[in-house]
């Protein structure tokens, strides 16, 4: 059985603008943990560094890019991130987003709920 899980990438064009696009990274059921059952699982992918972020309910960040490709996968909190278009996108737990605007005018962030936003970053 093949099925889908959905994640966003930011990336940035050749004039420096920021976009969202929505992706999907294909899940096959097989066997990962013998003799534990079968569920989906992806290919993996190489990671360089792995990390964690605690920002503080009310924080508002500046228009950046990013400082490298990562993932950001939302643990718990609420985040808006805003390309450079006036997209925004919402963060919320059990969301991903892989930023790859490493270049141009990057995007905005900030947490929207009312408790710190925990985040998990992995660099690729």
């Amino acid at each position: 059985m093949v099925s889908a899980l959905s994640y966003l990438r930011l990336i940035s064009d050749s004039a420096g603008e920021s976009h969202f696009v929505p992706l999907n990274i294909e899940m096959t059921r097989r066997t990962f943990a013998p003799p534990a059952p079968s569920f989906e699982v992806s290919e993996m992918a190489p990671a360089a560094k792995v990390g964690f972020l605690r920002v503080p309910k009310g924080w508002m960040g500046e228009l950046h890019p990013s400082p490298v490709r990562m993932w950001v996968f939302f643990l718990s909190g609420a985040m808006e991130f805003e390309a450079s278009d006036g997209e925004i996108r919402p963060g919320v737990p059990g969301q991903a987003i892989l930023l790859e605007d490493t270049t141009g005018k990057g995007h905005l962030s900030r947490v929207t709920g009312n408790a710190d936003a925990i985040l998990a970053l992995v660099q690729v």
